[in-house]
């Protein structure tokens, strides 16, 4: 390993000429440079073995820059472990689509199979429609468990809506509600909706509605009092109205639908729900039957219990293991490839670059891509910064602490874009069906082999082919072994081709030779930006010390893999284009003299002085020994 421990971008062996690089001799002297490894000779450096070794080295290879040096490598036992259970594993394959279709189900209207058809393009039925579909018909409580894009929507959507069209006389929007869909978030809710609208074509007289928080109550409550047959929302808003809105009655209720019931325990959306149950119940009318329908990616005990809650006599339609004895596999669509990235800290920026200029270096201009991040201040800062210098890519960001209506324009700009990148939080990895979405990044691990499935659900969606990519660095290379667990086999992506996309970009005036080079000038013309604009300066330290508070505060579970103890903080710096010391960019020391600190508020003088302060009564004076202390009394002037 070489190592540059002077900081001034010189090899150790180097000979410091006085006439070449007065600076560096006059600081240092050449004396002092031989103490420290650094000899002079007078026609240039000593030729022993090491260097001789060295210089050829640097002849064949060419020079090896500061980035590409002193990275940690990926311990061999891991590498071992994968490969003896490559072998072994075998991978649970589901089949999507059944052979059947929406015509072979006799008690489906004409209406419907048409409307499928010409609107939405459906005609076969997925795995869990097949199942689920009959079972809803007869009017049984259902727990559906099945992978994430495989038509849950659809299972539900499809007898629900069939179910309330055929009541005679026809329901009116005074009618009451009948239908009751909640949903974890915003645009999960929104895409339902949207979906509803397209499915009540031939059903005018059923209405639809969407309540969602950042959207005005007042609003709410007039489309309420006008009426909704159906009504689609996120836990925390309903309760809001259930609490505070008149209007809102549960009395007429024939359908409950939870959707993604895992996530919602996730979101910490448990006692929102269960005060839900509650007033359906309080309000709830023997003499009209209630049919109850919880759908969930995965089976833990927070939906068992919740299931417990709303349930009667359910029948559990499993949909995710079909053929597969092993409950801790987890089913992934066969037409999804899986990769991953192992890339030291320092490069993980320049590799993610080359990762998503690989789409336009093959012609594909009109992909989509997602990049999940750790934190909210992370996707700020990497879609402000690849906008800067990658501008050949359209970018796009979500996340939850963006408004409501900020929310719902990335959501349908990003929806109806033929191209782009979308950097989001996981408040994306769950539900969304985004059209032509054809490749997921995940540029921060997962801490879960059930998270990971769920992120990487957002392509090969009813039977698309997709592709995911997963970044880990080498001490997070364990995580491979834990997807292994649980039948999740992936193929490594070597860092060295994704930076020779990084090639396609132009460099005025370099010379560019080798993606090394490429990358060194891509990662410099990075943090020139960060220094040059206070605003990315400012979003990169915001994001890196959210990045170091979300992975110091990982579950002891998963600190085998992502242990914050074994993180190089100044490494992962250059990964945010960030040249400041992590103690300068977490506040705990200040640099002496550094031009951003001239625009410091300084003390004024007038709060420097004595700690404390003598009051204004208090009165200067000399005073007797024997005064009494007591106040002496003013004469009456006669």
């Amino acid at each position: 390993m070489f190592c540059d421990e002077f900081g001034d971008g010189l090899d150790n062996n180097y000979v410091i000429n006085p006439e070449k690089d007065p600076v560096n001799s006059k600081t240092f002297g050449v004396n002092k440079r031989s103490k420290f490894g650094r000899k002079e000779n007078g026609n240039g450096p000593k030729s022993n073995g090491k260097n001789q070794k060295r210089n050829s080295d640097d002849k064949n290879n060419g020079y090896v820059s500061a980035m590409f040096r002193n990275n940690p490598q990926v311990p061999v036992g891991v590498i071992n472990k994968q490969a003896e259970n490559q072998t072994v594993i075998k991978k649970n394959k589901n089949s999507l689509f059944s052979t059947s279709t929406f015509k072979d189900l006799t008690d489906l209207h004409p209406h419907m199979v048409a409307n499928l058809e010409q609107t939405l393009g459906v005609t076969k039925l997925t795995t869990v429609q097949s199942q689920a579909i009959p079972v809803l018909y007869s009017g049984k409580d259902a727990m559906i468990q099945s992978e994430t894009g495989s038509g849950k929507t659809f299972a539900y959507a499809v007898p629900l809506i069939e179910s309330l069209h055929k009541i005679r006389p026809k329901l009116s929007r005074t009618d009451g509600l009948r239908a009751l869909i909640i949903l974890p978030t915003r645009e999960l809710a929104l895409q339902t909706y949207d979906n509803f609208i397209k499915l009540l074509k031939p059903y005018t007289w059923l209405v639809p509605g969407m309540f969602t928080g950042g959207e005005k109550r007042k609003s709410e409550k007039a489309r309420m009092r006008k009426g909704i047959t159906i009504l689609i929302g996120t836990p925390g808003r309903l309760l809001d109205h259930t609490m505070n809105t008149k209007s809102i009655s549960f009395k007429s209720l024939q359908w409950l639908i939870i959707d993604e019931a895992d996530r919602m325990l996730d979101l910490g959306y448990e006692k929102d729900i269960t005060s839900i149950l509650s007033a359906v119940d309080e309000q709830r009318d023997e003499s009209i039957s209630r049919q109850t329908v919880l759908l969930s990616a995965t089976l833990s005990e927070g939906v068992q219990r919740l299931a417990g809650l709303s349930l009667k006599d359910p029948v559990h339609i499993d949909a995710s293991s079909i053929g597969v004895s092993d409950p801790e596999c987890l089913a992934i669509p066969d037409s999804l490839m899986q990769y991953y990235v192992i890339a030291p800290p320092k490069l993980r920026l320049v590799t993610l670059s080359g990762v998503l200029l690989q789409k336009l270096q093959k012609g594909q201009n009109s992909s989509k891509t997602l990049v999940f991040m750790a934190t909210q201040d992370m996707v700020d800062f990497y879609t402000e910064l690849l906008t800067t210098v990658l501008t050949c890519l359209t970018m796009f960001k979500l996340h939850g602490n963006m408004t409501q209506v900020e929310r719902m324009d990335v959501f349908k700009s990003f929806k109806a874009a033929n191209h782009g990148v979308l950097f989001c939080t996981d408040v994306a990895s769950r539900g969304l069906d985004l059209p032509l979405v054809d490749r997921i990044i995940q540029f921060n691990a997962p801490i879960t082999p059930t998270d990971y499935v769920h992120r990487v659900g957002r392509t090969a969606r009813v039977g698309q082919k997709g592709e995911a990519i997963l970044f880990l660095t080498p001490h997070e290379a364990l995580f491979i072994a834990k997807l292994q667990d649980h039948s999740i086999i992936a193929s490594e992506l070597k860092m060295d081709k994704c930076l020779t996309s990084i090639l396609t970009m132009e460099f005025e005036g370099e010379y560019v030779k080798t993606a090394e080079m490429a990358a060194n000038i891509l990662q410099s013309r990075m943090e020139t930006a960060v220094v040059e604009q206070d605003r990315l300066h400012e979003l990169g330290c915001n994001g890196f010390k959210s990045w170091v508070r979300s992975y110091a505060s990982y579950p002891k579970s998963s600190r085998e893999v992502f242990n914050f103890k074994d993180c190089h903080l100044g490494h992962y710096a250059k990964s945010f284009a960030l040249r400041d010391a992590p103690r300068i960019i977490g506040g705990i020391g200040k640099p002496k003299k550094d031009p951003r600190m001239k625009n410091q508020r300084k003390i004024p003088k007038s709060d420097s002085g004595p700690l404390f302060k003598k009051r204004k009564s208090d009165k200067i004076g000399s005073t007797s020994e024997f005064d009494s202390g007591m106040k002496a009394k003013k004469r009456k002037m006669n």
